[in-house]
Protein backbone atom coordinates (compact mmCIF):
# COMPACT_ATOMS: atom_id res chain seq x y z
CA UNK A 1 0.00 0.00 0.00
CA UNK A 2 1.55 3.28 -0.80
CA UNK A 3 2.46 5.31 2.21
CA UNK A 4 -0.52 7.75 3.10
CA UNK A 5 -0.58 11.43 3.36
CA UNK A 6 -3.54 12.93 4.12
CA UNK A 7 -7.13 11.57 5.30
CA UNK A 8 -10.19 12.99 5.05
CA UNK A 9 -12.96 12.15 8.06
CA UNK A 10 -16.51 12.74 8.00
CA UNK A 11 -17.84 14.02 11.36
CA UNK A 12 -21.84 12.69 12.75
CA UNK A 13 -21.28 8.84 13.05
CA UNK A 14 -17.55 8.82 12.12
CA UNK A 15 -16.19 11.21 14.35
CA UNK A 16 -18.81 11.77 16.89
CA UNK A 17 -21.21 9.65 18.18
CA UNK A 18 -24.69 10.37 18.56
CA UNK A 19 -25.86 7.95 20.93
CA UNK A 20 -23.90 9.61 23.49
CA UNK A 21 -23.19 12.67 21.58
CA UNK A 22 -19.48 12.43 22.20
CA UNK A 23 -16.54 11.98 20.70
CA UNK A 24 -15.20 8.47 20.69
CA UNK A 25 -11.54 9.19 23.07
CA UNK A 26 -9.73 6.41 20.81
CA UNK A 27 -10.45 8.24 17.65
CA UNK A 28 -9.46 11.48 18.60
CA UNK A 29 -6.27 9.84 20.20
CA UNK A 30 -5.67 8.14 16.78
CA UNK A 31 -6.12 11.13 14.56
CA UNK A 32 -3.21 13.11 16.66
CA UNK A 33 -1.44 10.53 16.17
CA UNK A 34 -1.67 10.56 12.88
CA UNK A 35 -1.08 14.21 12.57
CA UNK A 36 1.91 13.72 14.73
CA UNK A 37 3.71 11.67 12.23
CA UNK A 38 3.49 13.60 9.63
CA UNK A 39 0.13 12.97 7.98
CA UNK A 40 -2.24 15.38 6.76
CA UNK A 41 -5.66 15.71 8.31
CA UNK A 42 -8.93 17.50 7.27
CA UNK A 43 -12.40 17.32 7.88
CA UNK A 44 -14.94 17.33 5.19
CA UNK A 45 -18.78 17.07 6.53
CA UNK A 46 -22.13 18.57 5.89
CA UNK A 47 -21.61 20.64 8.88
CA UNK A 48 -20.75 24.23 8.73
CA UNK A 49 -17.69 24.99 10.59
CA UNK A 50 -19.44 27.15 13.30
CA UNK A 51 -21.31 23.99 14.41
CA UNK A 52 -18.21 22.18 14.13
CA UNK A 53 -16.08 24.46 16.28
CA UNK A 54 -19.09 25.20 19.17
CA UNK A 55 -19.36 21.43 19.70
CA UNK A 56 -15.42 20.90 20.51
CA UNK A 57 -14.29 19.81 17.25
CA UNK A 58 -11.20 21.66 16.74
CA UNK A 59 -10.43 21.41 20.87
CA UNK A 60 -9.74 17.97 20.56
CA UNK A 61 -8.30 17.40 16.99
CA UNK A 62 -6.01 19.40 15.17
CA UNK A 63 -7.10 19.50 11.44
CA UNK A 64 -4.60 20.80 8.80
CA UNK A 65 -7.88 21.94 6.25
CA UNK A 66 -11.69 22.29 6.21
CA UNK A 67 -14.65 20.83 3.67
CA UNK A 68 -17.61 22.59 5.30
CA UNK A 69 -21.05 22.68 4.37
CA UNK A 70 -21.13 19.20 2.32
CA UNK A 71 -18.36 20.87 0.09
CA UNK A 72 -19.75 24.55 0.04
CA UNK A 73 -16.08 26.26 1.07
CA UNK A 74 -12.84 24.27 1.61
CA UNK A 75 -10.00 26.26 3.36
CA UNK A 76 -6.83 25.58 5.19
CA UNK A 77 -5.63 27.31 7.93
CA UNK A 78 -3.50 29.90 5.45
CA UNK A 79 -5.79 30.06 2.89
CA UNK A 80 -9.79 29.95 1.23
CA UNK A 81 -9.57 27.66 -1.48
CA UNK A 82 -12.92 28.35 -2.47
CA UNK A 83 -16.08 29.62 -0.70
CA UNK A 84 -19.79 29.32 -2.69
CA UNK A 85 -21.33 32.38 -1.75
CA UNK A 86 -24.90 33.39 -2.60
CA UNK A 87 -24.62 36.82 -4.34
CA UNK A 88 -25.82 39.86 -2.09
CA UNK A 89 -28.89 39.72 -4.01
CA UNK A 90 -29.94 37.08 -3.54
CA UNK A 91 -29.71 37.12 0.43
CA UNK A 92 -31.61 40.16 0.36
CA UNK A 93 -34.41 38.42 -2.03
CA UNK A 94 -34.15 35.35 0.95
CA UNK A 95 -34.22 37.38 4.19
CA UNK A 96 -37.06 40.16 2.20
CA UNK A 97 -39.63 37.18 1.65
CA UNK A 98 -38.84 35.56 5.36
CA UNK A 99 -39.36 38.78 6.83
CA UNK A 100 -42.52 39.57 4.87
CA UNK A 101 -43.92 36.10 5.75
CA UNK A 102 -42.75 36.35 9.21
CA UNK A 103 -40.40 33.50 9.41
CA UNK A 104 -37.33 32.77 11.21
CA UNK A 105 -34.34 32.36 9.41
CA UNK A 106 -30.42 31.70 9.95
CA UNK A 107 -27.44 32.54 7.65
CA UNK A 108 -24.57 30.71 7.48
CA UNK A 109 -21.42 32.55 6.57
CA UNK A 110 -17.53 30.70 5.97
CA UNK A 111 -16.60 30.79 9.92
CA UNK A 112 -20.53 31.66 11.55
CA UNK A 113 -23.62 31.25 11.74
CA UNK A 114 -26.68 33.88 13.08
CA UNK A 115 -30.17 33.30 13.38
CA UNK A 116 -33.13 35.61 13.61
CA UNK A 117 -35.61 34.09 15.75
CA UNK A 118 -38.66 35.29 15.75
CA UNK A 119 -40.69 34.75 19.59
CA UNK A 120 -42.73 31.95 19.94
CA UNK A 121 -41.88 30.59 16.47
CA UNK A 122 -42.82 26.95 17.54
CA UNK A 123 -40.87 25.78 14.22
CA UNK A 124 -37.52 26.75 15.49
CA UNK A 125 -37.72 24.90 19.12
CA UNK A 126 -38.78 21.69 16.89
CA UNK A 127 -35.69 21.74 14.88
CA UNK A 128 -33.64 22.12 17.42
CA UNK A 129 -35.33 19.36 19.23
CA UNK A 130 -34.30 16.98 16.74
CA UNK A 131 -30.74 17.86 15.48
CA UNK A 132 -28.55 18.20 17.76
CA UNK A 133 -27.16 21.51 16.56
CA UNK A 134 -25.28 24.55 18.55
CA UNK A 135 -27.14 27.51 18.63
CA UNK A 136 -26.36 30.40 16.08
CA UNK A 137 -25.76 33.81 17.27
CA UNK A 138 -28.32 36.56 17.08
CA UNK A 139 -28.87 38.32 13.97
CA UNK A 140 -27.61 41.69 15.38
CA UNK A 141 -24.24 40.49 15.63
CA UNK A 142 -24.30 39.69 11.35
CA UNK A 143 -22.18 42.63 10.06
CA UNK A 144 -22.55 41.52 6.02
CA UNK A 145 -20.12 38.40 6.02
CA UNK A 146 -20.71 36.83 2.60
CA UNK A 147 -23.38 33.64 3.02
CA UNK A 148 -23.09 30.07 2.06
CA UNK A 149 -26.44 28.85 2.65
CA UNK A 150 -29.44 30.03 4.69
CA UNK A 151 -31.95 27.97 6.54
CA UNK A 152 -35.76 28.85 6.65
CA UNK A 153 -37.87 27.48 9.42
CA UNK A 154 -41.43 26.86 8.21
CA UNK A 155 -43.92 24.12 7.43
CA UNK A 156 -44.10 23.02 3.64
CA UNK A 157 -47.20 25.32 3.08
CA UNK A 158 -44.64 28.08 1.94
CA UNK A 159 -42.34 25.93 -0.22
CA UNK A 160 -43.25 27.66 -2.78
CA UNK A 161 -42.80 31.17 -1.84
CA UNK A 162 -38.57 29.94 -1.77
CA UNK A 163 -38.67 27.17 -4.19
CA UNK A 164 -38.97 30.44 -7.01
CA UNK A 165 -35.71 32.49 -6.24
CA UNK A 166 -34.01 32.68 -8.87
CA UNK A 167 -30.32 31.05 -8.67
CA UNK A 168 -30.69 28.95 -5.13
CA UNK A 169 -30.91 25.36 -5.20
CA UNK A 170 -33.87 24.26 -2.82
CA UNK A 171 -33.78 21.65 -0.09
CA UNK A 172 -36.43 20.72 1.98
CA UNK A 173 -34.24 18.43 4.34
CA UNK A 174 -36.45 18.50 7.90
CA UNK A 175 -40.50 18.96 8.53
CA UNK A 176 -39.62 22.34 10.10
CA UNK A 177 -36.97 23.83 7.74
CA UNK A 178 -35.62 25.05 4.34
CA UNK A 179 -31.90 24.97 2.99
CA UNK A 180 -30.90 27.05 0.34
CA UNK A 181 -27.99 27.27 -1.43
CA UNK A 182 -26.40 28.81 -4.83
CA UNK A 183 -25.76 25.42 -6.38
CA UNK A 184 -25.58 22.11 -5.30
CA UNK A 185 -22.77 21.29 -2.99
CA UNK A 186 -20.90 17.98 -2.94
CA UNK A 187 -18.01 16.98 -1.08
CA UNK A 188 -15.49 15.68 -3.29
CA UNK A 189 -14.96 19.19 -4.52
CA UNK A 190 -13.61 19.98 -1.26
CA UNK A 191 -10.69 17.20 -1.83
CA UNK A 192 -10.65 17.85 -5.48
CA UNK A 193 -9.31 21.60 -3.90
CA UNK A 194 -7.22 20.33 -1.66
CA UNK A 195 -5.76 17.89 -3.79
CA UNK A 196 -4.18 20.79 -6.28
CA UNK A 197 -3.10 22.63 -3.15
CA UNK A 198 -1.29 19.63 -1.69
CA UNK A 199 -0.12 18.06 -4.73
CA UNK A 200 -1.05 14.53 -3.14
CA UNK A 201 -1.81 11.72 -5.66
CA UNK A 202 -4.92 9.51 -5.24
CA UNK A 203 -3.20 6.84 -4.08
CA UNK A 204 -1.61 9.36 -1.36
CA UNK A 205 -5.07 9.79 -0.01
CA UNK A 206 -7.71 7.92 2.15
CA UNK A 207 -11.04 9.06 3.68
CA UNK A 208 -13.96 7.95 6.57
CA UNK A 209 -17.43 8.02 6.23
CA UNK A 210 -20.62 6.31 6.80
CA UNK A 211 -23.73 7.95 4.50
CA UNK A 212 -24.70 8.23 1.00
CA UNK A 213 -22.31 11.73 0.75
CA UNK A 214 -19.49 10.09 1.47
CA UNK A 215 -19.32 8.11 -1.51
CA UNK A 216 -18.48 11.16 -3.56
CA UNK A 217 -15.27 11.44 -0.94
CA UNK A 218 -14.79 7.50 -1.57
CA UNK A 219 -14.58 8.11 -5.93
CA UNK A 220 -11.47 10.17 -5.34
CA UNK A 221 -9.21 9.15 -3.07
CA UNK A 222 -7.51 5.36 -3.24
CA UNK A 223 -8.68 4.36 -0.25
CA UNK A 224 -12.04 5.08 1.26
CA UNK A 225 -12.68 3.47 4.35
CA UNK A 226 -16.38 3.20 5.71
CA UNK A 227 -17.18 3.04 9.33
CA UNK A 228 -19.11 -0.15 10.55
CA UNK A 229 -22.24 1.20 11.70
CA UNK A 230 -22.37 2.91 7.88
CA UNK A 231 -24.89 2.61 5.01
CA UNK A 232 -24.91 -0.46 3.13
CA UNK A 233 -24.68 0.52 -0.37
CA UNK A 234 -21.83 3.10 0.90
CA UNK A 235 -19.68 0.08 2.23
CA UNK A 236 -20.25 -1.45 -1.07
CA UNK A 237 -18.35 1.71 -2.62
CA UNK A 238 -15.43 1.82 0.08
CA UNK A 239 -12.03 -0.33 0.01
CA UNK A 240 -12.34 -1.43 2.88
CA UNK A 241 -15.09 -2.02 6.13
CA UNK A 242 -13.81 -0.67 9.84
CA UNK A 243 -15.20 -1.65 13.18
CA UNK A 244 -18.69 0.87 14.05
CA UNK A 245 -17.97 4.04 15.46
CA UNK A 246 -17.69 2.84 19.03
CA UNK A 247 -16.08 -0.49 18.61
CA UNK A 248 -13.00 1.39 17.93
CA UNK A 249 -13.27 2.45 13.68
CA UNK A 250 -11.04 4.90 13.15
CA UNK A 251 -8.50 3.57 15.25
CA UNK A 252 -8.67 0.50 13.76
CA UNK A 253 -9.09 1.55 10.25
CA UNK A 254 -5.86 4.12 10.57
CA UNK A 255 -4.35 0.95 11.75
CA UNK A 256 -4.92 -0.90 8.60
CA UNK A 257 -3.97 1.99 5.92
CA UNK A 258 -0.13 1.75 7.87
CA UNK A 259 -0.81 5.55 9.62
CA UNK A 260 -0.42 4.26 12.83
CA UNK A 261 0.77 1.38 14.94
CA UNK A 262 -1.43 -0.80 16.99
Amino acid sequence: MPKIKAVFFDFDWTLFDHKTRSFIPSAIAAINEAHASGVRTFIDSARSYYALRELGTFEKIFFDGFVVNNGGAAFTMDNVLYAKYFTEETIKEIVSRAREHGLSYLLVTLKETYICHRDGDSNVDHFYSVFYEPRPRPMEEYKGEPVLAAQVFMTNDLDHVFNAIPHTVFNRFSDAAIELTREPFHKDEGIKALIADTGFSKDELAAFGDDYNDIDMFNLVGHGICMGNGVEEVKKKASWVTTPIEQGGIKNGLIHLGVIEK
